[in-house]
């Protein structure tokens, strides 16, 4: 025997005598013996699963055993809980070694099963069971050797355990440890007098473990009910021929129904309708001849009748596709109700007939009133039961790619389809409060801007990084009509409020950015930071980072812009440049000249936030973003030869794509200002391929040069990857958005999105977006609609939290949910659900961009936001409801997003009703609010 297991069992021999000494006494001492002893051999069991299963696998060799994925899914947590555990032991061993009658150890108790962390850890081990043991299973299959490893390992430990997997027998003792001290913590107390020291924390620890056991019973019914549904949907996969991919993710069987649907020359077919909580599908029906399949497992439901019938998958909808034409009224309850009373009554008259029977006096005029009675009850009956037949007939819309489509279905009886109806109508409802997804924003109103000019078109706004008197940021909104830029300040307290408009320059306005000042202390190497993204129409991407008023990393919102705009003609304005040679950091460059607006000593030893606006005529225009530009100029403004399209602030450096192909880079000069004297350009295209977008995705930049994309790394500053979106020149990137490992692409004049991943720069899918703008156009005028059916393209997009938005020509909005992509884009998602938003513009989305702000108290919101509440707000107040699992927390539990819309006038698509204001407001620009 080697050394180190002589030594292990002479101290579990040791160990052992002591247990031994302790269960020779009172019955109190006894039970903490076997309390200990059991801590013990779950400790050596949890290092069994470390040292023997865990780590071989994530070594070298395990590689081939087993994908490392899987590995950290099977063991999940499980080092954590052995860490717990550990320490707990070596707690029970001190007083155990150190053994007298007033000993304790609830305390410890009590301290361990308190601490949120240990809740935490057996909480999320418990929720990842049925993955642990699904992982074992794929596992098993896709690697043999991976299954011979753990029959190995079963038959080494096989004195140990009482299963026949060693394993699954070791994985389950976490979910079977914490009901055991639940049993001995009651063997405890009822041994131990209520004047013992130990009494009062055994009462509590016996508290807060039951909490817990119930919490772990709970999740694991709810674990053990998630694989009995799993278990049933593969049962119906594999009764259904040609339907696949059932059984995955939440999805559970709700019913089957027997129907009848249109056929061929006139014909019926018999189908069955299958309806889950998120699908429908749609079979046919062939009675089986031969031997009859295997019995039938599903326990959910009288599936009995299912076992002497074939079915082929006909259809298989989404229910979100999926909607009742007519729902059920009023007249289908009356006339159930009408024909269950005729029915109820029929019952008891032939009850009273028969009652006559027995009577000794003369009945005839009795028999006679009853029979008349019965025969008006039967023709009753008769007229009802033929005016339902109607009632069987339910008609469905499915939404497609190609625009809608109907389906009639015919039930047995009207309450087939009764209950039918009801079961559909709560599914979907269920399905739209699920917890994985979102309720819909919640929208505030719409605030008209006037135009100070003819011709005023909004092109591109963001969020400023100042902080203003509310400790709120500003939105500067640009407008432009060809000849002049001008910035609009929206204040967002006490209300939503544009604050001034006044030109800053001769030219349009394509580009806006908040760039955040240095911090106190420069840090070297800046880390790439995530961008939430938004396009407009205008062929300008402005993506937009916000960062803390005194530090240099990016907060949490981000967004791109794209704009559109118009022109007009108006006479040049004067006093966009100033002579002032004041300047922070380094001599100016040819074409580069300061402002005296703000220019001061004292501002430019201390560095601020500040406004980037790039113009058509090349210019760049930085502010402060406190600045108020009423009455200050621009601090410094930056002449380039060619368009600025796009800037985005990235890795402590400022990008700024321009027309002639190329993109400036700016970095911070050692006052911590901007060297705007010694750019670095990199040419990344021509003229003929202007550089119109950026987006900052997974680390990198993303450049749209005319039909290609151009991946920057933003360290080396070098190319380092390219590809063609479409194989048409002439077909330009339109919008670009990204948000996390996605990033949405559409082209100039296209309905479609398209999403790549930012990794692998795969293209996973296209999403159509011309189903739902029309059937968010359904009740426009025909003429209107089939124009901007014609027209129609997308013109803006912005990721906010796990949403997509989607502005389009046809003044729709549209949210589509946010993927979960993996690193390695092995599991490309489904493609989502695209939902249409009941508020719009009337013209072009002109730009989507979002800021953090707080929910408006209900004192300070507007009066035309409490007149018109329930017509521009979705019910339910949870509807801006953070969700955190696509970005940091907020600094604040009552911190909400601000999504603001700028485009032509303002519609509410569900009403289609005109009145004395419609059309008035088509061209003024308004903004659009919502809460997320």
């Amino acid at each position: 025997m080697r050394p180190g297991r002589r030594d292990e069992k002479k101290k579990r021999g040791e160990e052992g005598d002591v247990i031994q000494a302790l269960k020779g006494v009172d019955t109190r001492t006894h039970v903490v013996g076997e309390l200990y002893d059991t801590e013990r051999s779950y400790v050596e069991s949890l290092q069994v699963l470390v040292n023997k299963y865990l780590e071989p696998l994530k070594g070298t060799e395990g590689t081939e055993l087993v994908d490392s994925n899987l590995v950290e899914e099977i063991f999940y947590q499980i080092p954590a809980i052995l860490a717990h555990h550990e320490s707990f032991l070596a707690k029970m061993k001190a007083r155990v070694e150190n053994w007298d009658v007033a000993q304790k150890v609830g305390d410890i108790m009590v301290e361990t099963f308190t601490k949120q962390e240990v809740i935490d850890t057996y909480t999320a081990f418990i929720n990842n069971w049925k993955h642990a043991k699904e992982a074992i299973k794929i596992s098993c299959q896709q690697k043999p050797a991976f299954e011979k490893f753990i029959m190995a390992m079963a038959r080494e430990h096989k004195g140990k355990l009482t299963m026949d997997c060693a394993l699954d027998s070791l994985l389950i003792m976490p979910v079977q440890r914490i009901p055991r001290y639940e049993l001995l913590l009651k063997m405890l107390l009822k041994h131990t007098d209520s004047e013992h020291p130990d009494h009062e924390d055994l009462l509590l620890a016996q508290k807060e473990v039951h909490s817990l056991a119930l919490k772990i019973n709970q999740m694991e019914k709810a674990a053990l009910e998630w694989e009995a549904q799993q278990a049933a949907l593969r049962e119906l996969e594999s009764l259904i021929d040609g339907l696949s991919d059932l059984a995955q993710g939440d999805r559970s069987f709700i019913r089957y129904d027997l129907v009848t649907m249109p056929g061929s020359l006139g014909t019926r077919k018999e189908r069955c309708l299958f309806l889950f909580n998120d699908l429908l599908v749609i079979s046919s029906i062939k009675r089986r001849s031969g031997n009859l399949r295997k019995p039938f497992s599903v326990t959910q439901g009288n599936l009995s009748a299912l076992e002497g019938n074939k079915y082929k998958m006909l259809m298989r909808i989404p229910l979100d596709d999926l909607d009742i034409i007519k729902a059920k009224d009023e007249n289908l309850k009356k006339l159930l109700k009408e024909v269950s009373s005729l029915e109820e009554d029929i019952s008891i008259v032939s009850q009273m007939m028969d009652l006559t029977n027995s009577l000794h006096c003369s009945h005839a005029s009795l028999d006679d009133s009853l029979r008349e009675l019965s025969g008006s009850l039967h023709r009753q009956l008769a007229e009802r039961q033929t005016s339902e037949s109607h009632l069987l007939c339910l008609d469905l819309t499915i939404t497609t790619q190609e625009g809608l489509e109907n389906i009639s279905v015919t039930f047995l009886s009207p309450e087939k389809r009764a209950a039918w109806e009801e079961a559909f109508l709560e599914a979907k409802q269920l399905l739209a409060l699920a917890d994985n997804r979102r309720p819909p924003p919640e929208f505030l109103y719409p605030l008209p801007i006037r135009k100070t000019r003819a011709g005023l078109q909004f092109t591109c706004a963001a969020p400023t990084l100042g902080l203003n008197a509310h400790n709120l940021r500003d939105v500067w909104v640009c407008n432009s009509d060809g000849y002049v830029g001008q910035v609009c300040v929206l204040s967002l307290q006490p209300e939503p409020t544009v604050m001034s408009c006044n030109g800053v320059c001769n030219s349009r306005i394509l580009a806006v950015s908040s760039i955040p000042a240095a911090a106190p202390t420069p840090e070297a190497g800046g880390s790439p930071v995530r961008s939430e993204s938004a396009n407009g129409k205008a062929k300008i991407c402005i993506s937009v980072e916000d960062a803390d008023q005194n530090a240099l990393r990016p907060e949490e919102q981000r967004g791109n812009i794209e704009l559109d705009s118009s022109d007009s003609s108006e006479e040049e304005d004067e006093g966009f440049a100033d002579d002032s040679r004041k300047q922070r950091g380094g001599s100016l460059p040819p074409g580069a000249e300061p402002g005296s607006g703000s220019g001061s000593g004292s501002e430019s030893e201390s560095p601020q936030p500040t406004m980037w606006i790039g113009t058509e005529d090349g210019n760049i225009h930085v502010y402060n973003c406190s600045d108020n530009i009423r009455i200050k100029k621009n601090k410094i403004k930056i002449q380039h030869g060619s368009s600025v399209h796009s800037i985005v602030y990235l890795d402590n450096k400022v990008f700024t794509a321009l027309a002639n192909g190329t993109v400036g880079v700016y970095r911070r000069d050692p006052a911590g200002g901007w060297d705007i004297a010694n750019p670095e350009i990199i040419a990344l295209s021509t003229a003929a391929a202007p550089v119109t977008r950026m987006v900052p995705a997974a680390g990198k930049l993303w450049c749209a040069c005319q039909n290609q994309i151009k991946v920057l790394n933003i360290t080396s500053l070098q190319q380092e990857h390219s590809f063609v979106v479409h194989p048409d020149q002439s077909k330009a990137v339109g919008c670009m958005s990204a948000s996390g490992l996605s990033v949405w692409i559409s082209l100039a004049g296209s309905s479609a999105i398209k999403l790549y991943h930012a990794a692998t720069y795969e293209p996973l899918y296209d999403v159509n977006i011309v189903p739902t703008v029309n059937k968010m156009l359904a009740g426009c005028d025909e003429i209107i609609r089939a124009h901007k059916a014609a027209c129609l393209r997308v013109t803006a997009l912005l990721a906010c939290k796990d949403l997509l938005w989607i502005g389009t020509s046809a003044g729709v909005l549209l949210n589509v949910p946010l993927p979960h992509l993996t690193t390695d884009g092995s599991r490309p998602p489904p493609p989502p659900n695209v939902t249409g938003i009941p508020h719009g513009h009337t013209g072009h989305v002109r730009f989507l961009t979002a800021v953090e702000t707080v929910p408006f108290p209900e004192t300070h919101r507007p009066q035309f936001f409490k007149h018109h509440h329930h017509r521009f707000s979705f019910k339910g107040k949870e509807a801006g409801i953070h969700h955190l699992h696509l970005q940091p927390p907020p600094p604040a539990s009552n911190t909400k997003m601000l999504v603001i819309s700028g485009g032509d006038g303002y519609e509410d698509f569900r009403s289609s009703a005109f009145s004395d204001g419609t059309g008035r407001d088509d061209s003024t620009n308004h903004l659009l609010l919502w809460h997320v």
